[in-house]
């Protein structure tokens, strides 16, 4: 037989007066009011909880808990009853009712392969979900009432006592207190063998105290390695008819990620990871491999009018199990308490340690106006596109939204991304000022949003070449988002436009931890290493994207640059070609191959210099693209002459001019040294 007996205790300071142990012999025969359900058995009056005939000992408060809920078995209870029930005549924070909440689910999910016996009704309460039969018993049963966080595990022939992270255990022969402790229990010793029993348990917490505080820093490294520690968000699946609601599933997506990445120790792939697994019908567990993620979070999410239904389901990737499921049915006004509870038990499930600084943010809403919240994931879902017109469109519903509620932060934030990064569509001299305008409104509104920083950086990094407040912004943004890999991304080129290269190898190789699988993060390790002036494992890293994705113009455009610098010129051209046949630009690749053949390297570039002109007729070609096909003629007169109008017309192509391999034969002209010296960047 085997008694299992869970005890914890504080830390050692004030373990001495933390830890209780009563023990209650037996009392007359007397009814007793018992529930079942599943595997457990609750006996109210000796306020146990037993697991197939065995007790597991829980918390007063926690024991409140879920008798209180059994009690009122498939009605919702309201969180300011528990509370006022559970701690009476006492102000205590909704974040004390949730952490016992997660102590209690965590007792209950170890039965029944996890079934989820309490759900959560979001901004209301709670409600027991099982199956609740009522009976009254007689016999007899040991009480340990415990405060204290270790774990005590009574055998026939031994004790086995380990902290409650698993630290090594220590071992004791006592079949005599066994005999002694099952005896007390039962109520059949006289008092001095009870009193005896009772002074023998307090040589076992004691063993527990020196084993715990011996091996603690053990214990933690062991729980780490074993702790869930990343996930991916897959894009709900839309189940509305409506063309009009598609959003949703990427909108929700969108916001879980966001809310999940203010969690330090959780890494989370970014949407621009998993939105090709959009409307793909394949096994979550199978995408969290591939992803190379610990945990994976899938769902579904149907719109009815002003009801919102969402269905959730967290599934362990190794062990292909449900870790958490819920449904939640709701009027559409509430998806913010239906975002909150879905972050809050993704976090209780994976049993990760949030500072009050996190679960603050977690729960943190930046708009009571559902309008407002839905304008804005519909600005975020086309903003995701990467495209253009996705762009454009996202301004607009941005715009909406904070036409909507003037003080919603998040929305301002949107609009200044909109403006600072990807396919941006207007001039840098349009756009710029105007994300600067946006972000600064957001961060008036709400100083902690990182999305905002990350758009002032980029301000003050590719137009204001204001160097010192570029990276002051780069680094709160990442202090507020440790998680987000764009600005992970930005930061690198920062640095390495700065000449620190250290750093901004640090920076990519955080960009590809955090996003793996991008062709784009194991692009940009190449382009670290092109302007690292590394050709070789440049090359090396855009091989390695192409095979993944032949596709990638912008590692086709890179490597051709790698092949150059290595006088590998008839490789150069041929990923030239490439990459402008993905571009639209196939029609000048008869020509620049033509020329290739028939004239060189030199006629090569003598024609590359001639369309760059000509299209520079109908569409902007920035002064620094131009002055690249000089450089490759190794024409310095107009390279410089080039370079000289792109810093009078501000083109942000310039922030590389001090490392940018292509300007590396005019960097002893003087005109070339005093450029740098306007620019800030010499040494």
């Amino acid at each position: 037989m085997r008694e299992v007996i869970p005890w914890r205790f504080g830390s050692p300071q004030d373990f001495s007066n933390r830890s209780q142990i009563v023990l209650k012999s037996a009392m007359p025969p007397q009814p007793k009011p018992s529930y079942e359900f599943g595997p457990f058995r609750v006996d109210a009056v000796e306020r146990v909880l037993f697991h197939a005939g065995e007790p597991v000992l829980l918390t007063p408060k926690v024991f409140d808990i879920l008798l209180l809920l059994v009690e009122n078995n498939g009605h919702i209870v309201e969180k300011d009853r528990l509370m006022k029930a559970i701690w009476p005549d006492t102000f205590v924070e909704e974040g004390n009712l949730t952490q016992n909440m997660s102590v209690l689910r965590k007792v209950l999910d170890e039965g029944e392969a996890g079934h989820q016996y309490i759900q959560t009704i979001p901004r209301r309460g709670y409600r027991f979900a099982g199956h609740v039969r009522e009976f009254f018993d007689d016999s007899d049963e040991l009480v340990i009432e415990e405060h204290s966080r270790a774990r005590v595990v009574i055998e026939e022939h031994e004790i086995d006592v380990a902290g409650i992270h698993g630290s090594p255990a220590i071992t004791i022969s006592s079949r005599g207190l066994i005999e002694k402790l099952r005896a007390a229990a039962r109520g059949r010793l006289r008092r001095a063998s009870l009193f005896a029993a009772i002074a023998l348990v307090g040589v076992v917490v004691a063993i527990a105290y020196f084993s715990f505080s011996n091996n603690h820093k053990t214990t933690e490294n062991a729980n780490a390695s074993t702790r869930l520690q990343s996930i991916a968000v897959l894009p709900f699946r839309s189940l509305t008819a409506n063309n009009g609601d598609e959003f949703l599933g990427l909108g929700l997506t969108d916001a879980l990620i966001s809310k999940l990445s203010n969690i330090k120790e959780l890494k989370i792939r970014p949407t621009s990871a998993v939105r090709k697994f959009s409307g793909q019908d394949r096994d979550a567990a199978a995408i969290g491999k591939e992803l190379q993620v610990d945990s994976v979070l899938e769902g579904s999410v149907q719109r009815d009018a002003e009801r919102i239904r969402v269905s959730v389901q967290l599934i362990d990737v190794k062990e292909s199990r449900t870790l958490w499921a819920d449904a939640f049915d709701e009027n559409f006004t509430n998806i913010f308490a239906v975002e909150d509870a879905i972050s809050e038990h993704v976090a209780q499930a994976m049993k990760l340690k949030l500072s009050e600084a996190e679960r603050a943010r977690l729960g943190k809403h930046y708009t009571v106006d559902p309008v407002a919240h839905e304008l804005y994931l519909q600005g975020r879902f086309h903003l995701n596109k990467f495209t253009e017109d996705g762009t454009k469109l996202a301004r607009k519903y941005f715009e909406q939204a904070i036409a909507q509620d003037s003080h919603y932060a998040l929305a301002y934030s949107g609009l200044a991304e909109s403006y600072a990064f990807g396919e941006i569509g207007l001039p840098s001299e349009e756009a710029f000022p105007k994300a600067r305008d946006a972000a600064t409104k957001a961060l008036d509104i709400d100083e902690t949003l990182g999305e905002a920083h990350a758009a002032l950086a980029q301000v003050g990094f590719l137009w204001d070449w204001d160097w010192a407040a570029a990276e002051k912004q780069f680094k709160r943004a990442i202090e507020l988002n440790p998680g987000d890999p764009e600005i992970h991304h930005m930061y690198a080129h920062y640095l390495s436009a700065m000449g620190r290269f250290e750093e901004a190898l640090a920076e990519s190789q955080r960009l590809l931890e955090l996003d793996p699988l991008s062709p784009a993060s194991r692009n940009h390790l190449g382009w670290h290493y092109l302007y690292a002036h590394q050709f070789d494992q440049a090359i090396e890293q855009y091989k390695l994207v192409l095979a993944v994705d032949p596709n990638f113009a912008e590692a086709h455009r890179q490597l051709a640059e790698a092949y150059w610098e290595e006088n590998r010129f008839g490789e150069s051209v041929a990923e030239t070609n490439k990459q402008f046949e993905l571009i639209g630009r196939g029609d000048e690749t008869p020509m620049l191959k033509q020329a290739y053949v028939a004239y060189g390297w030199k006629g090569y570039w003598q024609r590359r210099l001639q369309l760059a002109l000509k299209r520079s007729k109908r569409t902007y070609v920035s002064p620094s693209g131009i002055a690249y096909c000089y450089a490759g003629l190794k024409d310095k007169s107009h390279a410089l002459e080039l370079l000289e109008r792109a810093y009078r017309e501000h083109d942000h192509g310039l922030v590389y001019l001090k490392v940018d391999h292509v300007w590396d034969s005019l960097r002893s002209e003087p005109r070339f040294q005093a450029l740098l010296k306007r620019m800030r960047l010499a040494e």
